[in-house]
Parts: structure tokens; sequence; C-alpha cells
């Protein structure tokens, strides 16, 4: 429903009511006909000149085009379209703020007719989770500019929009990211599957070994031919994001710091999606959920736009008591990153004794590390 304010007196308005007062006044204390006239004239003149600012703003209407999705700080792209009202005058100039557009505030609208007028535009919102429901707002000082006139309604959307978080990785963080991609190059081979299709013959060389000969071949051309198969592959990374929010007795934490943790959860979503790698995510004290296509991240990143804060005051009840054993989803994990919103101190330790192999930080510090004895554990397991 539209929320329309009472038209109100413009300067230019409020001079001509004073001159118009004045001269009733003046003609009333000389007993003179015509300057009494005359400022009746100009008060029913200025009461018409309200009647008329009070109407000619009803019926118009605003329809917005948004995107599904948007990320909280940054630009997207929308349309309005502005649909005068039956009694909006030909040829004025409204002006029109859209509070989702900073370049539409209070913008001067020439309207011809009563077709719509289209505008492009560029949004911005600050805060992830649904678009919040905020008002246009339109304004005319017709006629003669004797009276301002405002009109506010909800926009029309066609659909809703969800603002997702904002990416940011900290530096410490792309660094450490980079140092596991250099190690990726050093990454244990799957074996080439002996039973597979060869991809071409070729003459046997030196060092081949005998069982690769194909000896149908050999037989035929009278060489022996060497049947090269397909090239040991790496094997697929596999990453853990774990996300907590523990809270010692006595802290005392901020809606923005976990607001900056969701940011870096994701940051690491985004960089795992492009590089094709697969994720086990877990926001406590929900379970564990295996990420590999790029719908199931685009789906969980939408779960972390409308993600509420869990704190929790127990680290057994975060962390559990005993170390991953095989069938869990982080056991082949082969770093997990665990995120959280308190001070690193007080939980690092109890994630150490879960992960195999960690990257723990909170909002201002990061560790990474392994212990010694599972990694070589873990070296004996590939």
């Amino acid at each position: 429903m539209a929320a329309k304010s009472p038209p109100r007196l413009t300067q230019t308005g409020l001079v001509v009511c004073v001159l118009a007062v004045v001269t009733v006044a003046a003609g009333l204390v000389m007993f003179s006909g015509p300057v009494l006239a005359a400022g009746l004239a100009a008060l029913a003149f200025v009461t018409t000149c309200r009647f008329l600012a009070a109407r000619h703003l009803e019926g118009f209407s605003v329809a917005r085009d948004l995107p599904r999705r948007a990320r909280a700080g940054e630009s997207f792209r929308m349309e309005l379209r502005l649909h005068p009202g039956p009694r909006l005058p030909h040829g004025i100039v409204v002006n029109f703020t859209d509070p989702l557009a900073p370049a539409v505030r209070e913008r001067p609208f020439l309207i011809e007719g009563t077709s719509p007028h289209s505008l492009r535009c560029t949004g911005l919102a600050h805060r992830r989770g649904p678009l919040p429901p905020r008002p246009w707002l339109v304004s005319s000082s017709w006629p003669l500019g004797l009276f301002l006139t405002e009109q506010q309604e909800l926009f029309h959307d066609d659909h809703a929009t969800l603002v997702l978080p904002k990416p940011w990785l900290p530096s410490r963080l792309q660094e450490r990211l980079e140092r596991l991609s250099l190690e990726s190059a050093e990454h244990p081979l799957d074996p080439a599957d002996p039973l597979a299709e060869f991809r071409f013959l070729r003459e046997f060389r030196h060092g081949d070994p005998v069982r690769g000969i194909h000896w149908p071949t050999s037989l035929r051309s009278g060489r022996l031919q060497y049947a090269e198969t397909e090239p040991p592959r790496p094997k697929p990374y596999r990453y853990g994001v774990f996300l907590h929010s523990y809270e010692a007795p006595g802290t005392i934490i901020t809606p923005e710091t976990y607001e900056l943790i969701l940011r870096i959860a994701t940051g690491l979503l985004m960089r795992f999606q492009g590089d094709e790698i697969g994720v086990v995510f877990a926001q406590a004290p929900h379970p564990p959920v295996l990420l590999r296509e790029r719908r199931e991240f685009s789906t969980l990143l939408e779960t972390l736009a409308l993600s509420r804060r869990h704190p929790q005051s127990s680290l057994e009840a975060i962390f559990g008591t005993k170390r991953l054993e095989k069938g869990d989803p982080y056991h082949d994990c082969d770093q997990v990153f665990v995120l959280g919103d308190g001070p690193l101190g007080g939980w690092e330790t109890a994630a150490r004794a879960r992960f195999l192999h960690s990257t723990c930080l909170d909002t201002t510090q990061l560790t990474s590390g392994s212990r010694p004895t599972l990694r070589v554990r873990a070296s004996h397991r590939r």
C-alpha cells in the first residue's frame, strides 16, 4: 500500500501564502474591496494548487528486475520501470529515489505520456540474507513549485533476491593455499590400469617392461611393438572445512566476528569450487556434507547466506573425544580448514587432536600443521 504524506509548502509557496494573507489583511484594514478580492483570490489559488498537488501522484508505481542471487558489497545490474499514474500531468519532472541503487538518489525524470519509463542501473546490498524490502520514494513540486508532494511504496519485484556473503581470504591464508597447491604437484599418483585400452602402438625401447609388448601386432610386423597405456593420473585432492562457534566462558563474540568468519568460509568454498576440488563441509552441530558438483557448492553458499550462529560452550560437543576413524567423512581429507569465530587459543588444541592435517584460524590468526605420527601413518596408507 502506498504511503503518501500531505503536501508541504515550499519556500516559494510560503512566500505566496504570506503575500496572500497580508493582502487580505490589508484589504480588511483599508476597507478596500479590490485589495481584499485580490487576497482572497490568491488564497483560493493556493488552495486549488494544494488540492491538485495532493492527487497528482495517485496510482504511481514502480517495478524492478533484480538478479536472483547477489553478493554483499558487490554491485549488480538491475532495471527499474516507472509507471505514471492516471492523474500525473504530461511533461512534469518528478524526483525518484531507490534505496538499493546509489546512483538513483533524488534523480529527476521527465514524465511524457502514460507509458512506463525504464532505467538500467546498478544496485548494492551490504548485508547477506534475503534482500530486505525498502520502499521507493517519488517527490514532485507540481504545480508551479508551491507544494512538495512525496509518495513511497514497496517495489513490485518479480522474485526474491538472496544476498550471498562476500568472499574474503586473508593474505596468510592465501599464502597457505598457494603452498598447498605447490605440494599437490608432488602428490602421489594413481597407477595406470593394466587392463585399460592402450592409446597407441610404438616400437619396443630399451627399458620398457616385457609385459607391455603387444604380441599379435609384433608377430604380424616382424618387430616388437609396445602398447602405450594411459599415464598415471594424480590422485584427486579432497579438503575439509569445519566451521564452529566455540564460546568459552566469559568470552564476548560480536556479530561482526561471525560475519567475517562466514566470509572466509565463502572464500575457501569458492576457491575450491573453481579448482574442482572436493570438499567436506560442516557447521557444528550439523553433520558434514560432501561437495563435488558446482550445484552442490552453490546450494551450500545459499545456505551460508541464511545461516545463524550456533554458540557452543563444550569442546567435546564440537570436536568429540575420538580420533578420526575410517568411515568418517573427514578421514580422507588432505587438509581440514577449521574456522572459529572465537579466540583461536581456546579451541586449537582440541581441533588438532581431532583432525589429521589441519589449518586453524579465527578472524585474527592462522596456524597450520599436523601431528608427525599421523603424517607418517598417512603416507604408508597411500
